[in-house]
């Protein structure tokens, strides 16, 4: 029998996720800066992994990076869809939209990106992004020439890889630790 979430008491995963209260200052203000969500209410269960987590998550998406913060969110959004991570393709799937302008387009990318009109160099993300996760071993220099002839250097290769690669990692932790889904992800699909 399936188990079912009270809505009297929002519940955030299967750790025992601290009191906002019982934060630290500067773990507070860290909460707060990431809005609250889940994740990081999750992950303040142990400080130093909120920490060490939301410094990574900075520097790999709040900051400029080589390849547009739209086509790290297609990676994020098709790692975290590949391995069934709701929480982090809801999120992604929100972001991607407001990266691409289009949440329609985003959602179908979610659901099933062969489905969706990518661009040649979009598909070809997609696809390294989807092998990295289910069979990096599978990744050959095919995949490599593909995207350097759709205007790919190798460092831009490079945080293609460390993108879904990270993303696997952060998956883990999530699915694992059973980090449900804000409702605001879900109020924001219209």
């Amino acid at each position: 029998m399936a188990e079912v979430l009270s809505t009297e008491t929002p519940v955030i995963g299967r750790l025992d996720v601290p009191s906002h209260d019982t934060l630290s200052d500067d773990l507070r203000q860290l909460v707060e800066q990431h809005g609250g969500d889940n994740w990081i209410r999750a992950l303040s269960l142990n400080p130093a992994t909120a920490r060490r987590f939301t410094h990574y998550f900075e520097k790999l998406f709040a900051t400029e990076g080589r390849l547009p913060i739209d086509e790290r969110e297609l990676i994020a959004v098709i790692v975290s869809r590949t391995n069934g991570c709701g929480l982090c393709a809801i999120h992604h799937a929100h972001a991607l939209g407001e990266a691409l302008g289009d949440r329609v387009q985003a959602r179908r990318i979610a659901l099933d990106y062969h489905l969706a009109d990518l661009s040649a160099r979009q598909l070809a993300l997609a696809e390294i992004a989807e092998t990295i996760t289910t069979s990096p071993r599978a990744i050959t220099e095919k995949h490599f020439d593909r995207l350097r002839r759709l205007g790919l250097d190798d460092a831009d290769i490079l945080e293609a890889i460390e993108t879904a690669s990270w993303f696997n990692h952060t998956n883990r932790i999530f699915i694992a630790a059973g980090v449900v889904p804000d409702e605001k992800y879900f109020s924001a699909l219209t």
